[in-house]
């Protein structure tokens, strides 16, 4: 019998033969309908392979399968590069599967997990849905949820603090007498665009399955102990790109509400809304002040550099991954949150007025 191929895999799936060789290799980048697809037909072919990168259910040793939301921002890839790391130091094997903030396609990643040989999973969920009743083949396989907070009962989380975020971003906006601060609010999907929605959201008691609820907490703590009176008119609903930041920027300065500090999602919204300022003649500092949450290298590269909150996501991948290998030797794991720091650089200054 001859041997099967990649090119016999590519012409019962209909893809590229560079295509299925990406999905035998593990690569990230392949959207999961066609990675399923590629896999089910080289199981249906008997496609055979040495490779130690092969696919989930043909590597040997013991392989762990990391679902992320997206790649387009440093913050994942972070977490990944922290998995991979700590999951090869115990010599396991990690598979990244990408559902690009898509519900139907997270499915498509558990229902692939669901047929394929794993022994460990972690999860970052897009949002409070975890639908792992759909998979009872995933019942017991050990799992560990990170970036999100009290999502699912019973299994380790694995988080960044965005409640003090939230409260240190503010209470330093506050101590440089900046009194209404602009709090911008990142939803997977774009769900949210108005309060209302936002707070009957908010109230639901799941705030940890979305980083901006964690840290609209800490801002109205923060609020709260210096007797600022909130205003939800300060709250401005964005993405996370550079593209988002700007179009957001434009909103809140269209708007009546007079403001002197924001609070952006990340480094790439943060740089659009500074784009923005600049291109209108608004002085940051001195007019605005600027934090970022997040920040990475593109909050030192804009002018001027952008404050930040600090997190460590790496770290936070290495400790997933801590946490996932203790459940799979039968050890106890538990939840485990990464602190947050205020990094101050130059897009911060004393108060001089609203805009």
């Amino acid at each position: 019998m001859a041997k099967v191929t990649i090119k016999d895999i590519a012409a019962r799936t209909g893809v590229s033969i560079s295509t299925v060789s990406r999905v035998m290799n593990g690569n990230p980048s392949v959207a999961p309908e066609i990675t399923e697809s590629v896999l089910a037909a080289a199981r249906e072919l008997g496609y055979r392979t040495a490779s130690p990168a092969a696919p989930l259910n043909e590597a040997p040793g013991r392989r762990i399968a990391l679902i992320l939301p997206t790649f387009a921002n440093s913050y994942y890839p972070s977490i990944a590069e922290g998995v991979i790391d700590t999951a090869r130091e115990k010599g396991l094997t990690v598979t990244v599967l990408l559902f690009n903030s898509d519900f139907d396609l997270e499915l498509s990643c558990l229902e692939l997990l669901s047929r394929s040989p794993v022994d460990g999973i972690i999860f970052a969920p897009g949002d409070d849905r975890v639908p792992l009743e759909r998979f009872p083949s995933l019942k017991n396989v050990p799992l560990v949820i990170a970036a999100r907070r009290a999502v699912l009962p019973g299994v380790p989380h694995v988080y960044a603090d965005n409640v003090s975020a939230g409260y240190i971003a503010t209470k330093y906006m506050l101590r440089l007498q900046r009194k209404r601060i602009a709090l911008f609010l990142n939803f997977w999907g774009d769900k949210i665009h108005d309060f209302a929605t936002f707070e009957e959201r908010y109230r639901t008691g799941k705030q940890g399955a979305c980083t901006a609820f964690d840290r609209y907490t800490g801002y109205r703590r923060a609020l709260e102990e210096e007797n600022i009176p909130f205003d939800p008119d300060l709250l401005v609903y964005s993405g996370f790109t550079h593209e988002a930041g700007y179009s957001a920027a434009q909103e809140l300065l269209a708007s009546p509400n007079r403001f002197d500090g924001v609070l952006i999602t990340n480094d790439r919204c943060a740089t659009g809304v500074v784009q923005l300022f600049n291109e209108q003649g608004i002085e940051v500092p001195n007019q605005v002040s600027v934090i970022c949450f997040n920040g990475g290298l593109l909050a030192s590269a804009v002018t001027p550099s952008l404050t930040m909150i600090e997190q460590d996501n790496y770290r936070l991948g290495k400790e997933a991954a801590e946490q996932l290998s203790a459940l799979m030797e039968g050890r106890p794991a538990e939840d485990r949150m990464i602190d947050v720091r205020l990094v101050i650089k130059s897009s911060t200054a004393m108060g001089s007025g609203e805009i």
